[in-house]
This record gives structure tokens, C-alpha cells and sequence, in this order.
């Protein structure tokens, strides 16, 4: 089960709940606004309630930030990077757009140490538009190489680093120190904010993308149904470096 983080006011009870949102169930736990002695009881007592019941991931609210408090309990906030990488192909896309990138035209890169299942999702699914895909991996390329050139009659050649990419999506940090002239997606790290066009996430309160990273998680949503409304990235990423 999941936690889920709540911010409960004055006159709300802080005590834990079972709640099932989007289908999943949640043990929800209230916490008090502010850096005052109310609200640091409430994150002790919501860290130690969590932690009795055996919960390692949470959904936190909007705007919170002090994760210290609940990581020194093992609670972490439900990992995103599954979710992102499921839905990495409608992120390449939107960034593309977002920049006015055709992708009849553009050069697009996939970096990872190996080929895993999400990689050649993506890769599958930017096939048949992308001009030209370059697969940067050490692991498992030229396999999925020769599978992308006879379903779909792309010639996407295996390289060690990307070379002249529009865009390059990056699965892990294999591709740290080799950035090239165009825009980098480190695809799991914070520096990068995906939005999303759920609008059920709105009316629970809790961060946009932990929720939907759980509901993933928890196969209440699949990967086709991932809506990705914009995405912003670190503008040093857009800056070619010499190797």
C-alpha cells in the first residue's frame, strides 16, 4: 500500500485513514502547515504511523519539502522514473513541439547503459516518424537495431555517444559528460518537470506526478493512457560541450 501526505487544517483530525483514490488504495495521514511545534509533531507522528504500517513510498502534498523527515523513517516518495519512462516517447514528442521540432526532420537520440523494456517502447513507438534515431547504449543495441530496420525499415545505427541530435532522451546517467548540441532529457532526474493532462490528480491534493507514478505502479494506469501536456528541462542541457 501506499501513503498518502495530506495537509489537514486547524480543525481536521491528523489521524490515519484508508482512502482508495483513482482505484488504489492509499492509509492517508494529515500533517499541519508551517515550521511551528504543531507541525513538527505532525510530521513525527505521520513519519512513525507510515512507517508501523510498513509503507516505504508516499504521495506528498503540493509544495512539500521537508521529505527529510519521513526518509529517516525509510518512506520515500513514490519513484516517478517507471512512470516517465513508460510515457518517454509522448515526452520526446512534446518537447519537440514545444521547440517546434517536425519530427520528419529531426535526429533523435536514446542513451542507457542497456537496452531494457521501456527503452524499446520508446524507440518502437518514435520509429516510424523520427527521421533519423540514434540508439547510444552498450547493451543490447545492435539487437534492436536490426528489429527497428525490419518492422519498420528504419536504419537506426548503435553509437557510443549521440552525434548532431535535435534532442537526446536519457534513461539513466550513462550520457553524463557527453552532451550534445541540442536538447538533453535526463529523463529521471528532478531537474526535469513533466506535466501531465490528468485531471483527475487536481482534486486529490497530492503531487501531480507521485500520483500518477502510483496509480502506475499499481497497473490502474497504463502506459497508452499517460498524457504529457508540457515539459521543461535544464537550459544547460541545451548547451554543446567539447569532449
Amino acid at each position: 500500500m501506499f501513503g498518502l501526505v495530506e495537509w489537514r487544517g486547524a480543525g481536521e483530525r491528523c489521524d490515519a485513514e484508508e482512502k482508495r483514490l483513482g482505484g488504489v488504495r492509499f492509509l492517508a495521514v494529515g500533517i499541519r502547515r508551517g515550521d511551528g511545534l504543531r507541525a513538527a509533531r505532525s510530521l513525527r507522528a505521520a513519519a512513525r504511523i507510515l512507517e508501523k504500517h510498513g509503507v516505504v513510498q508516499a504521495v506528498f502534498p503540493q509544495g512539500f519539502s521537508r521529505y527529510e523527515r519521513f526518509a529517516a523513517r525509510g518512506i520515500a516518495a513514490v519513484d516517478i522514473c517507471p512512470l516517465r519512462e513508460a510515457a518517454a516517447a509522448a515526452i520526446v514528442r512534446c518537447a519537440m513541439a514545444q521547440r517546434g521540432i517536425e519530427p520528419h526532420r529531426a535526429t533523435v537520440a536514446l542513451c542507457a547503459a542497456r537496452v531494457t523494456r521501456a527503452y524499446i517502447a520508446a524507440a518502437e513507438a518514435l520509429a516510424p516518424d523520427i527521421r533519423y534515431l540514434q540508439l547510444c547504449t552498450a547493451q543490447g543495441g545492435w539487437e534492436l537495431s536490426q528489429t527497428l530496420r525490419s518492422r519498420f525499415g528504419v536504419a537506426a545505427p548503435v553509437l557510443p555517444a549521440p552525434e548532431g541530435v535535435d534532442l537526446a532522451l536519457c534513461f539513466d546517467d550513462s550520457a553524463d559528460g557527453i552532451v550534445p548540441r541540442g536538447i538533453v532529457l535526463p529523463l529521471c532526474d528532478e531537474a526535469l518537470r513533466v506535466t501531465y493532462g490528468d485531471e483527475r490528480t487536481e482534486e486529490y491534493g497530492g503531487e501531480p506526478e507521485q500520483l500518477l507514478a502510483a496509480w502506475y505502479a499499481s497497473l490502474a494506469l497504463r502506459a497508452e493512457e499517460v498524457k504529457v501536456k508540457r515539459v521543461e528541462w535544464p537550459q544547460s542541457a541545451n548547451i554543446a560541450v567539447e569532449r
